[in-house]
């Protein structure tokens, strides 16, 4: 059956009579001759026009091709194969029970009563055939329909649900694939139809098929669940663990919350209205990794009630600098500050810095992948072009680089903008050593970055006073990120990204005869932070949802915290699945299933659904295709005409 997306263009095929007027118009051009006199040239009588008549029709043929193709390509015709489906008269029946295995069919006693429903309507159906299909996060098992139901009620005694959040749509598409399309067809859903798992794009259903809905009844007893757990460090060799926990139940409830590891143990009370969401908080030493669990008592729903996850110390940070030139004492004295800066340690450190400097020699791309963070300081014009582009190839990892002027500053800039790193353009240089009584300040922080946190409030008047004698104007670019800018609003440090990763510039090169920042007390933690912007101290440690470990090798079944190839894995329950709002089966499902017919396995001679449709067949690229053909051959055509007319009118003239 041929559609089109744009009917109303098909109207402008009218426009076909415009060339079939304008070949009906034009007139033979006249033969010019030229004579030196027309004394004994005779009067002669004009013959009768006569009547028009249409000339070059291959070229108006192809004229009207053309303009009929572009038309109806914006007509976006369409063939569409009508699918066949339920044959009239047939009196095959079968049934197909959908079941919801997801994780929250075992609140309760959901599960039991979920399959003594299933049981019921399996004892008493009329159909001669049934099937099953049972999902979770995916199809878990299909079973095509049979006249053996003994294969569906071995499942009924085995399986239980499994721990991951249920996605509906793939197991309807599977169970509609299963019916025979000349078979009257009963779907028969038994599910929890909680809210989170049917709120979705849901794919439809045949308008004849016959929907059951079996809701097993719910649960009153409350449930009291742990939605997520977070670690943070508060010192050397300690961390603070975040429990929160959130009370699903019409009634204020409190719950003993318990940290458990194999040489841990702590227990605190938590009072919680109804609905809300509430935090304890314990603090332990971190010597050494360890997995641990936060715990609840058991309730009607116990497979919330534990989060599996690690306390660790983070990883020591490598940091390499670039050092080419040992000569250039702006880059000695930056990295000897960075280096103090960053190994300096105290009783509230977490996070440890490993500084290592590199020659000329070694900046290369298989032992800068060793780097957590590259460190170039007054070092960046030294680079030559197969440098720079290891270097973005490092920061296209999802890495970190920070990057200082020096001496050789105009070279390094242009080089950024030429390399494409940066977008800002490169004006000059502010300021000189001979200014120092009238030194530059910074005037501001961006407010999204880490810089933001740690000079908060009080912190930020020592960076504030800071004295900056010169630094390197840019012309910012929105593309480029500005974390300080000085009081006038010219950058003074800025973010480049940089495929995956960020680099940082700063105008300023860390050394006296630039600045006394780093005499300053702010230069520590603003050193500290930005090494840690872009880096993530919590690198080895992963944390997924038990439907997200499905593409490894081994897809874990059950929450655990465990230790693989070097990395410490959290898996954990979806929290989406403590929601007990439904959805109403009466008229809001029954209405979305209906939205977007499908069926296949079509057989042939049976009939046609309403609004069915198969495979789609779009002409829009062939008649576009057709018009350029038409182009083409009217222009070769119109050029063989030109010359022949123009080789007619240039004939000498008769004596």
């Amino acid at each position: 059956m041929l559609n089109f997306g744009n009917s109303l263009f098909l109207f402008a095929l009218a426009g076909l009579a415009v060339p079939i007027l304008l070949h009906l118009i034009n007139r033979e051009l006249a033969v010019s001759l030229k004579f030196p006199s027309i004394r004994f040239i005779d009067r002669s009588q004009l013959p009768r026009r006569e009547k028009r008549k249409l000339r070059d029709l291959l070229l108006l043929a192809l004229r009207l091709l053309l303009f009929a193709a572009i038309v109806l390509a914006f007509a976006k015709p369409v063939w569409v194969t009508p699918l066949t489906t339920v044959a009239e008269g047939t009196t095959l029946e079968q049934t197909i029970y959908l079941v919801d295995a997801s994780s929250s069919m075992a609140r309760g006693n959901q599960w039991q009563a979920a399959k003594s429903a299933l049981r019921n309507d399996l004892a008493n159906t009329d159909a001669a055939e049934v099937g099953l299909v049972a999902y979770a996060d995916r199809v878990l098992i299909q079973m095509s329909p049979s006249t053996d139901p003994d294969p569906i009620e071995n499942f009924i005694q085995e399986i239980q649900p499994s721990y991951s959040a249920g996605n509906p749509g793939t197991a309807i598409e599977t169970a509609v694939r299963l019916f025979n399309p000349e078979a009257k067809s009963r779907l028969v859903i038994v599910s929890d139809f909680q809210e989170t798992d049917w709120q979705r794009d849901l794919p439809g259903v045949p308008e004849d098929m016959d929907l059951v809905f079996l809701r097993p009844e719910e649960s009153e007893a409350p449930n009291i669940g742990i939605a997520n757990v977070n670690t943070v460090p508060v010192g050397k060799n300690q961390a603070r663990v975040l429990v929160m926990v959130r009370n699903h139940s019409t009634e204020a409830q409190t719950v003993p919350v318990t940290l458990n590891s194999e040489s841990d143990f702590q227990e605190k009370l938590l009072n919680l209205s109804a609905g809300q969401l509430g935090n304890v908080t314990f603090t332990v030493d971190v010597e050494e990794p360890r997995a641990m669990s936060a715990n609840l008592p058991a309730d009607s729903y116990n497979r919330d009630n534990s989060w599996h996850f690690w306390i660790a110390p983070p990883p020591v940070v490598r940091v390499y600098a670039f050092l080419p030139n040992l000569d250039e004492p702006q880059a000695v004295n930056a990295f000897y500050f960075f280096q103090t800066a960053l190994e300096v340690e105290s009783d509230s450190d977490w996070v440890r810095f490993e500084v290592t400097a590199l020659d000329r020699g070694f900046f290369e791309r298989s032992l800068l992948e060793e780097a957590d963070v590259l460190v170039i300081p007054a070092a960046g014009a030294f680079l030559r072009d197969g440098q720079w582009d290891d270097l973005k190839a490092y920061l296209d990892q999802g890495r970190t680089a920070i990057m200082l002027p020096g001496e050789s500053f105009p070279r390094q800039f242009r080089s950024l903008e030429r390399s494409g790193m940066m977008a800002s353009r490169f004006l000059g240089l502010a300021g000189n050593t001979n200014e120092r009584q009238t030194p530059y300040h910074f005037g501001s922080i961006n407010p999204s970055s880490r810089l933001s946190q740690t000079f908060a409030d009080a912190a930020s008047k020592d960076l504030f006073l800071v004295n900056v004698y010169k630094y390197v104007r840019l012309q910012k670019s929105d593309l480029d990120t500005t974390l300080i800018a000085f009081e006038n609003g010219e950058p003074a440090l800025i973010s480049l990204a940089v495929g995956q990763g960020t680099l940082y510039a700063s105008t300023f090169a860390f050394d006296t005869s630039w600045t006394d920042l780093p005499l300053r007390n702010s230069f520590l933690p603003l050193v500290r932070e930005l090494v840690q912007e872009g880096f993530n101290t919590d690198r080895l440690r992963r944390q997924f949802f038990i439907e997200e470990t499905q593409s490894l090798p081994e897809p874990v079944v059950e929450p655990s915290a465990f230790e693989l190839d070097g990395q410490f894995w959290e898996v954990n329950m979806n929290p989406s699945e403590s929601i007990a709002g439904t959805v109403d089966t009466d008229r809001w499902l029954p209405a979305l299933l209906s939205q977007k017919p499908l069926y296949a396995n079509a057989v042939p001679g049976a009939g046609t659904l309403p609004g069915d449709s198969g495979p789609k067949t779009e002409f829009w690229p062939w008649l576009l295709m057709i018009a350029l053909i038409c182009i083409l051959l009217e222009s070769l055509l119109t050029g063989i005409k030109d010359t022949a007319q123009s080789s007619s009118l240039g004939r000498p003239n008769p004596v």
